[in-house]
């Protein structure tokens, strides 16, 4: 028997290296996740306490350890891709609020890449702006100059929300969490900024709102301790060559490997990571070669602002024509949908993928999105398509970017299911004929959609 078998995948290589229509492997690469996964181990040795935080030592630790499975598993190239970035982390922050007498906020965090402040804090008035949308700022575009922007969780992204503040001169943002008792952090600059950005509970948020919607005044003080630093953080590489003709093209499959240090990072994105890993051991394991080449990444830098997957796009700029999808990983679980980041001759691709695969229950039709909050981006906004698959990520979701994020909030079974799919769609895009997408123009996307 064990001849046989040999002897299929043998002729099935003969195959694809000759061109002809590629032999699915979909079952045996499902089989091989679901009867020999380490996406449990993996998971838990990446998820420690105080998280994987660029440029620090248990970043560091977690880049080796990847490294080093990857050759475990017999992946090829495997190395190091380093980079510049300033990485940053608070000590301390304290929100007071003047009242009579001054109370303390219990939850409160800066907001990534927040230098520290004065001493004695920054005081300022609260002005509410809602969810923060521009249109928001804009009708109270009057009262901003010199107060903080006390703005709702939900529908703009805290960085954004930070743009709009700085755009109407206020002098720093209170961004309130949708947890009743935990914050939500995250970047609210793109590099290190003197303006104060905190995070602060639901709970109290709601409270604040409430006054100032009764029209009293409010005045806040914010004092943050923080430390900056250069840092070298390691970007992880390995492949799995292709064979024939078109072995020079690339699938590119990508997690970031950094967390913020406030837990253990394991929902974002140990999952995720452990997600891609457990792809690559797979596809390592279920041959023949591929048609073309399928190269992992792990970036560090993401928290902080993208920096390495942009230092990765930037350094393999000459390839940009030869990548044929890039699938990025950002928090996974139960697969639901498929999702093409402005490429839309990719929907008969994946929808076709969705009939074959009816025992994932994913959603018939795929979405599109055009967010540039994740490591997709740098390969979106140079015409590469990008792609992803939206899962089921279980109660855990709620615990994202919070203290509570921790190895037991996540769903394991959905992180398994989640790499098993991508690494199907990685060896499907990797055995396309022809190639199944055309690098768009970056500059006109640039135009389209002002980036």
């Amino acid at each position: 028997m064990h001849s046989l078998i040999r002897f299929v995948l043998l002729a099935a290589g003969g195959l694809l290296a000759a061109g002809c229509q590629p032999v699915r492997l979909d079952g045996p690469i499902i089989a091989e996740v679901m009867t020999g996964s380490e996406v449990c181990t993996t998971l838990r040795d990446l998820s420690v306490p105080g998280g994987r935080l660029s440029g620090s030592a248990n970043g560091a630790r977690a880049e080796a350890y990847v490294a080093d499975k990857l050759r475990a598993y017999g992946l090829s190239n495997v190395h190091f891709e380093p980079f510049a970035m300033t990485t940053w982390r608070d000590r301390h922050t304290r929100v007071m609020v003047l009242d009579d007498p001054p109370r303390r906020l219990d939850v409160a965090q800066a907001l990534g890449n927040c230098l520290s402040t004065p001493a004695e804090g920054v005081t300022a008035e609260l002005v509410d702006v809602g969810k923060g949308s521009q249109a928001e700022f804009e009708a109270v575009k009057h009262r901003l100059p010199g107060r903080f922007a006390l703005a709702h969780y939900g529908d703009v992204h805290r960085s954004r929300k930070m743009e709009f503040a700085l755009q109407y001169g206020a002098a720093g943002l209170l961004h309130i969490s949708h947890l009743d008792d935990q914050v939500v952090v995250g970047t609210c600059h793109g590099k290190p900024s003197p303006t104060p950005g905190v995070a602060i509970c639901k709970a109290d948020g709601d409270r604040l709102a409430d006054r100032l919607a009764a029209e009293e005044t409010i005045r806040v003080t914010i004092q943050i301790e923080a430390d900056c630093w250069e840092a070298r953080p390691r970007n992880v590489v390995a492949e799995i060559p292709g064979a024939g003709r078109r072995a020079n093209e690339v699938v590119l499959v990508c997690a970031h490997l950094d967390s913020w240090h406030l837990a253990e990072g394991a929902m974002d994105n140990a999952s995720g990571a452990a997600a891609i890993l457990e792809a690559a051991r797979a596809l390592a394991r279920v041959g023949p070669r591929p048609r073309r080449t399928i190269r992992f990444v792990w970036f560090m830098g993401e928290e902080h602002g993208l920096f390495g997957s942009e230092a990765y796009a930037e350094a393999h700029e000459d390839e940009m024509d030869r990548i044929v999808a890039v699938i990025n990983v950002d928090m996974a679980g139960e697969p639901r949908k498929f999702v093409t980041h402005g490429h839309p001759e990719m929907k008969s691709f994946l929808e076709a993928l969705v009939r074959e695969l009816p025992g994932y229950v994913l959603e018939p039709d795929v979405a599109s999105s055009v967010h540039t909050y994740s490591d997709h981006a740098a390969f979106m906004k140079r015409g590469v398509c990008a792609l992803a698959i939206y899962g089921e990520l279980g109660p855990g979701v709620r615990f994202y970017h919070t203290p509570g994020d921790t190895f037991e909030t996540v769903d394991r079974r959905g992180v398994n299911g989640h790499a098993a799919l991508v690494a199907v769609l990685a060896r499907r895009l990797a055995d396309a004929e022809p190639m199944p997408a055309a690098r768009m123009d970056p500059a006109a996307l640039a135009e389209e959609h002002g980036w």
